[in-house]
């Protein structure tokens, strides 16, 4: 499970990196709550519009120019979330963004999709 959910984080991560400018910061935090972890990875970018907002996790939906991005790193994230009966989510406005990551401890992995 460790390798698949480092997919997880490196998307999240890169997307983050993307967002922010030059002198942007982003935040990854990891902690316990209740019988499983939270991790949240927020950045100071100028956020998502709201009219893309639904479509964040859609296969080959993706902001980023030609070339540049595939549109599956969201949508891979979340299916390999929810396989080990994780989930992920979003908060934005212009100036931050924080997708939290839930995972409860020692959950058997789903049958692959």
């Amino acid at each position: 499970m460790p390798r698949r959910l480092n997919q997880v984080w490196m998307t999240l991560v890169d997307n983050a990196l993307d967002a922010i400018p030059m002198a942007g910061h982003i935040a990854v935090t990891a902690r316990q709550e209740g019988d499983g972890v939270v991790v949240r990875v927020i950045d100071d970018g100028p956020g998502i519009p709201r009219e893309i907002r639904p479509r964040i996790f859609d296969p080959f939906f993706t902001t980023k120019a030609p070339g540049k991005g595939t549109g599956l790193g969201l949508d891979i994230a979340r299916r390999l979330l929810r396989r080990h009966q994780g989930d992920i989510a979003v908060d934005t406005a212009p100036g931050r963004t924080e997708f939290c990551v839930r995972l409860m401890k020692n959950q058997p992995a789903a049958a692959l999709e």
